[in-house]
């Protein structure tokens, strides 16, 4: 009974040491991921600053007396929209990925995001619809890995880009918008520090 007792502690050591392995993959590479995207909105806030410190110099030369207030407001105006549209573009570039990067990062996600239970991915109608062949299998395969089982599902209207997993009553956000908007204040202040160095 004990060599079997050894057998059973070593496949399970094996599984959890793959696990972990995979674990850690898939954080480098969101973490990989996301710092490509600050770089990316930083290069827009960097071209956005420019083209708004020309104007915002012959806007100060043509109202030099009795302007300070507005001229102040009008700047933390533009440069907040240059923060937000960069942030914008880079959302827009992710949920545009060729459907082959788009869903290799899906299951980057997922695999930082799956537990060792019975759940559903809801997935919208359009991600459904493009769905690589191998997607399904990639996923069910790593839920397995972890010591559950996933279901892919689209019967959710308010999914949009990106998924929604659901273990019972608890759910986790994975949707492109959501993850933008868990960091946005990291975004903000990096678009701040190109913005006001």
């Amino acid at each position: 009974m004990s060599g079997l007792d050894n057998i059973i502690k070593e496949i399970q050591a094996s599984a959890k040491a793959e696990a972990d392995a995979i674990l850690q993959e898939a954080a480098q590479y969101c973490e990989e991921y996301m710092t490509g995207v600050r770089e990316k909105v930083q290069k827009e806030v960097v071209q956005f600053q420019k083209k708004k410190e020309l104007e915002r110099n012959l806007y100060e030369e043509k109202t030099k007396s009795g302007a300070q207030f507005r001229e102040r407001n009008a700047v933390l105006k533009i440069r907040q929209h240059s923060i937000d549209e960069a942030i914008k573009k880079a959302q827009e570039k992710l949920v545009n990925l060729p459907d082959a990067e788009y869903f290799d990062f899906l299951i980057k996600l997922f695999e930082k995001n799956v537990q060792s239970q019975n759940g559903v991915m809801y997935l919208s109608k359009k991600d459904t619809d493009r769905m690589p062949m191998d997607f399904k299998e990639k996923i069910e395969k790593t839920a397995e890995q972890m010591g559950g089982h996933i279901t892919i599902s689209s019967d959710r209207d308010s999914v949009n880009n990106g998924f929604i997993l659901a273990y019972g009553e608890i759910e986790e956000n994975c949707q492109i918008k959501a993850l933008f908007d868990a960091d946005i204040e990291k975004l903000k202040d990096i678009a701040n520090q190109q913005l006001f160095g």
